[in-house]
């Protein structure tokens, strides 16, 4: 954490910090390894991150962004999210409607758990989803909460405004709710969040240093993928680092 030597509370601060992330995990975490679809054959809440799911299974067991393979009617794998287009071979194939760069950097984590541990989505959905969804969505939320604790004992006047602010970061945010799902929503407020942080480092600090521009554009222009109205966020920074530099 960001404080002055002579700041006596900070250490205190810094214990209620840690209480409230680790509780708002947990809860997280617990309601990951609860979440199962309506028939309780697999962990997939909606046909939104059904169709993500199915990008992902059909490029690592199938090689395709083709889910034609994948999806089956009256099955927890089939999905409304999805359109139709003429493919390589000249035929005509099925692939999610959604941003196709979250569900392939997905497909990249299922590849390392397939082939560490020898178990796929088709055989072992719960299991293999309930890590993906830890490993995508709750570990990134730790890093949000631990970069707004240090954003919060940069900018804060006082104990009280730094500690119910963090209370209502992880407990009074609609972002802990998309933790049983695969959505673009959390990677989207991630990005701004820690595109944010880089900005007060340049901005309100006045370091120049190339990291800081870097981390910027790139989770700047990463939110934008996950969320269209970040696209103003990423133009608004181009022209400010633009300026600063």
């Amino acid at each position: 954490m960001i404080a002055a030597p002579e700041d006596s509370s900070a250490p205190l601060r810094r214990i209620v910090y840690t209480l409230l992330i680790v509780t708002s995990v947990a809860t997280m975490v617990g309601r990951i390894m609860s979440v199962e679809s309506k028939s309780g054959k697999t962990a997939m809440l909606s046909a939104n991150d059904r169709s993500r799911w199915c990008t992902i299974r059909a490029l690592v067991d199938h090689g395709t962004y083709e889910i034609d393979n994948v999806i089956q009617r009256r099955t927890d794998w089939y999905t409304i999210d999805m359109v139709r287009h003429k493919g390589a071979d000249g035929r005509e194939h099925y692939y999610s409607s959604k941003p196709p760069l979250l569900p392939t950097l997905l497909a990249g984590e299922y590849l390392l758990i397939k082939s560490a541990i020898g178990v796929t989505l088709e055989d072992s959905p719960f299991y293999v989803a309930r890590i993906m969804l830890v490993v995508t969505n709750v570990l990134p939320l730790v890093l949000y909460f631990v970069v707004l604790a240090w954003i919060f004992e940069s900018l804060g006047s006082n104990d009280w405004s730094r500690l119910f602010v963090m209370a209502c970061a992880t407990w009074g945010t609609f972002l802990t709710t998309f933790a049983v799902t695969l959505n673009n929503h959390l990677p989207g407020a991630i990005s701004v969040l820690l595109a944010t942080y880089a900005a007060i480092r340049i901005l309100h600090e006045g370091d120049l240093r190339t990291r800081w521009f870097a981390i910027a554009g790139l989770f700047s222009a990463f939110a934008a993928t996950n969320e269209l109205p970040a696209s103003a966020l990423f133009a608004m920074f181009l022209l400010v680092f633009a300026w600063r530099a």
